[in-house]
Parts: structure tokens; C-alpha cells; sequence
């Protein structure tokens, strides 16, 4: 596949907005991410979840899955920026399966509740707030790759957030990937759909290979509130595509 067969025939279509001229859907061109999973306590997640249809995926009889990902969009149709997602894998009305993503597949697509979405550009913040009621806030989200690690450090309002430190693993080819976008606006669940290409992904259950120092700010105390325990997992992608739609369902929550 070459670089741009991903977007090949897919309507893109401008839409003016205010000062900008947007796209939807929107085209990433370049990505690159680190995602970690944590386990945490379900009853912490249910107090955090905006709706009680929103169900955490059960990792354990009383453990769901804390996903934090760090990403770098070198190109995309509203320009370069970076942002952290800080969010809970969820399923709607029905809960899954104990051992879920242990001893059994988990749901496709994924649904992925926006717990906390900072961002480093205003553009990114106005469109995501708007078009689907993206938790987003404008940060401070830096990048350092030093030989065979890349650290993401995410600081807001002068405070230490988090440290994100992930070791450039051996990649491996996988499959386009599906994960939808859930949020809550004015008493309504949104699912919005972030579809990424094909790539080559770096995949491990390692603790060596991955480091997640909290700081001082709320953020960080907010995810000390939730009993995280250790990193379970790290994902590694280097350079990926994706293609993001606008909220295109709701559900009375």
C-alpha cells in the first residue's frame, strides 16, 4: 500500500468554520503514538463514567483497563499538533465478559470513553469540543526520543501532569483498526469513529519497556484517585494514517 491509498476515494469535504477551513472527515497523515493499558478498579471507574449505561470492560471480576496514549500528529487537515488521551474502554448497556482481553477477545470496534483529551493547539481544541464534545483543553505536551526511547512529558497550568517513557520495540505488521470515540454532551452520549491504517505496531507486557510517572497537578491526582496499579501493557507505533469522523450517533444517556 502506498502512502496516500488510504484516503483514496473517501469524500473529504470542506466545511467553513469561523476562521478555519476544516475537513470532515478529518485526514491524519502522519501519526505516531504510545499507548499504555493500566488496571484499575471498576467501582473507581463507575463513579467517573458521565452515564450508567456505560459499562468498563471487565479485565478481572473488579478491574477495568485505563488506557493513557500519547500521540503525535506530524500532519493532518487542521495541522501539526500533539495530544494525550487519557480514556476507559466501555461497552454500551450490555457488560462484557469477565476476562475480557485476557481470556477472551476484546469488543470490535472499540469503544473508548474521553475521560481527559489535552491538546497543543487551539484549532484542535475548538474543533474537537464542537464537532463531538471532546473533554479538550489546551496543554503543554512535548516529545524527546534519546536512542531507543521516546518519553511524552504533559504539563497543564504550570503543574507536572504525567511522564509517559516507552522503548522503541521490534515491529511487527498488523491490520487496519477500528476504535470508536465515546463522550458525553448535554445529557448525551456521542460515538464519533477514528479508523487507522494499516502499519507496523510494537507490542508488549514488559514492565521494563514502559515508565508512567504522575505529577502534582489535578489530573494526576484525579488518576491516583482511581487505585491505578502498574502498566499491564505498551503499544509502540512509530508512523500510522487515520481518518476521524464527526459525532455521527447519539444515545440518550
Amino acid at each position: 500500500m502506498s502512502g496516500n491509498d488510504f484516503f483514496q476515494e473517501i469524500e473529504h469535504t470542506q466545511v467553513p468554520r469561523r476562521q478555519y477551513q476544516l475537513y470532515v472527515p478529518m485526514f491524519f497523515q502522519n501519526i505516531m503514538q504510545l499507548t499504555i493499558g493500566i488496571l484499575a478498579p471498576i467501582e473507581r471507574m463507575n463513579a467517573i463514567l458521565p452515564s450508567r449505561r456505560l459499562k468498563p470492560y471487565r479485565i478481572t471480576p473488579w478491574h477495568g483497563a485505563l488506557l493513557i496514549t500519547a500521540f503525535q500528529y506530524r500532519e493532518s487537515d487542521i495541522g501539526p499538533y500533539n495530544e494525550v488521551s487519557i480514556g476507559i474502554p466501555v461497552t454500551l448497556d450490555k457488560e462484557t465478559p469477565i476476562f475480557t482481553g485476557i481470556l477472551r477477545r476484546m469488543p470490535e470496534p472499540m469503544m473508548i470513553y474521553c475521560y481527559y483529551l489535552p491538546v497543543t493547539t487551539e484549532i484542535a481544541r475548538e474543533v474537537g469540543a464542537e464537532f463531538a464534545g471532546y473533554p479538550k483543553f489546551v496543554a503543554g505536551i512535548e516529545f524527546v526520543e534519546e536512542g531507543h526511547w521516546i518519553t511524552c512529558e504533559l504539563k497543564a497550568d504550570n503543574q507536572h501532569i504525567l511522564t509517559l517513557r516507552g522503548r522503541k520495540l521490534k515491529l511487527k505488521r498488523v491490520p487496519r483498526f477500528r476504535v470508536n470515540s465515546i463522550t458525553y454532551r448535554r445529557g448525551y452520549i456521542l460515538r464519533s469513529e477514528f479508523v487507522v491504517s494499516e502499519r507496523d505496531m510494537g507490542y508488549s507486557k514488559r514492565g521494563e519497556d514502559v515508565k508512567l510517572d504522575l505529577g502534582e497537578h489535578q489530573i494526576a491526582e484525579d488518576l491516583r484517585a482511581m487505585k491505578i496499579g502498574r502498566v499491564s501493557s505498551y503499544v509502540y507505533c512509530p508512523q500510522a494514517q487515520g481518518i476521524l469522523t464527526p459525532a455521527f450517533e447519539s444515545f440518550a444517556g
